[in-house]
């Protein structure tokens, strides 16, 4: 019995520890992960793969310059050839003629001069660098962009999620109302009908807000990287007043501190850099060289040392184009080509982001107008829905009437909502395009 109590006792302590343990990991998966924007924005970066790809586009374009940059040094070669002669004419030519030969010897050769041949690939290197850097800043600010948008849906549909659960509610209070009326006797069955239909009619709209809640709130996990088991609460909202913008100083931040904009013009100094490159081509090019060579042969495969000789030679070699078939000039046609379309895509696009800022400047204007009318309007259809309700208590007014009310008070409470959504979602747009707040350390 003694030995069978043992064993009762370590199986009672075992078990007690993985229900621990087990509860300790669901206590952990329902932890709540409250962000704020700045969190969410850091969180985004961090997780996306874009910015990953510019990172390596980054150091790509690095050893390209790297490349670029190794004309400029001596290149040294090592090379060893052995070889058997097993059939040649026997005439006076050949009379020193062995059957092996071996020959090991190293060269280093110099560019002296290019002509702007090696030095022009690597400024177009370095400024292919800026290209890439300045692309990836404005990843950066594209998802930015897209995290806000993310994180407002997110509060939006929560917040029509409460208005919606509201509105039945008050439907409940208004069904209330009308049993106590019909406790009087002063109700009729229509109206029963009636109040009853309006209740099941909010049913979906709450299922559906509630549904796009859920579907706001994974969106934003899969944005920042948080994991499927995590539950996200935000700690920020929308504010409920907007100050005036500026359009003259958008517009000055717009062409000094938009990153697509610098990497177009980034990339017409590349596109200049290539085209004195291929125009070099036109142009000799000197080199140096130096050659050691350890050389012999031998009527024997294994070629003694004294049948070894060092032979060294130095010297300037001039490489003159002279005629290329036309390749030359086609590769600078091209590169001339390049260049317009950089310069092109820059006119093009700055103009773009210029009209994108403009109507993205319009529509905040109009958003702030029309949410001083949202407030008032949720003012009045609020003290509407009250009265409405001590009317119906009197039997002043029909059941239609405190429904429409009811239902007046739930659109402006929504036309609210969605227009602070549409301000902040235009605000944020407005920042993408005039980078007026600083990228992610």
């Amino acid at each position: 019995m003694k030995k069978i109590s043992r064993y009762g006792y370590i199986g009672t302590i075992i078990v007690c520890f993985i229900s621990l343990a087990n509860l300790s990991i669901v206590l952990a998966d329902e932890e709540v992960l409250r962000i704020s924007l700045k969190d969410a924005i850091t969180m985004a970066i961090k997780a996306s793969e874009d910015v990953q790809i510019q990172d390596n586009e980054v150091d790509r374009s690095r050893s390209q310059m790297q490349a670029e940059k190794s004309e400029l040094f001596p290149h040294i070669s090592v090379s060893s050839n052995w070889s058997r002669n097993f059939e040649y004419p026997n005439i006076p030519a050949t009379a020193a003629k062995k059957e092996y030969d071996f020959n090991t010897g190293v060269t280093l050769e110099q560019k002296l001069l290019t002509f702007g041949r090696t030095f022009f690939p690597i400024l177009a290197a370095r400024e292919k660098i800026k290209v890439n850097q300045w692309n990836r800043e404005a990843s950066e600010q594209e998802i930015i962009y897209m995290t806000k948008l993310s994180y407002y849906n997110v509060y939006f549909t929560k917040r029509i999620l409460k208005i919606a659960q509201a509105s039945y509610e008050r439907s409940q209070e208004n069904k209330d109302i009308l049993e106590r009326r019909s406790a009087q006797g002063r109700a009729s069955k229509y109206d029963n009908i009636r109040i009853s239909a309006n209740i099941a009619s909010r049913k979906p709209t709450v299922n559906n807000a509630q549904a796009n809640y859920y579907s706001a709130i994974e969106t934003l996990k899969v944005a920042i990287g948080a994991k499927p088991a995590a539950k996200i609460e935000l700690a920020e909202r929308f504010l409920d007043e907007y100050q005036p913008l500026e359009r003259d100083e958008l517009v000055l931040a717009l062409y000094n501190n938009q990153p697509s904009i610098k990497a177009l013009a980034k990339a017409i100094e590349e596109k200049e850099y290539l085209v004195k490159s291929k125009r070099a081509a036109y142009y000799p090019e000197i080199s140096a060289f130096v050659t050691w060579n350890h050389q012999g042969i031998s009527n024997d495969y294994k070629i003694d040392d004294e049948n070894l000789e060092d032979y060294g030679v130095a010297g300037l070699k001039v490489n003159i184009p002279i005629f290329t078939g036309g390749k030359t000039s086609a590769e600078l046609h091209q590169a001339k080509i390049d260049k317009q379309n950089a310069e092109l895509m820059h006119q093009k696009d700055s103009k773009n982001y210029l009209l994108q800022l403009d109507k993205a400047l319009s529509e905040y204007r109009e958003y702030v107008k029309t949410l001083e009318a949202n407030q008032e309007a949720v003012h009045l259809a609020q003290e509407a829905f009250n009265l409405s309700q001590d009317l119906f208590r009197s039997g002043q007014i029909s059941v239609n009437d405190l429904n429409d009310a009811e239902l007046g008070l739930t659109n402006q409470k929504i036309g609210k909502e969605t227009t602070l959504f549409n301000i902040n979602v235009t605000l944020a747009k407005i920042k993408k395009l005039a980078v007026t707040e600083a990228v992610s350390e």
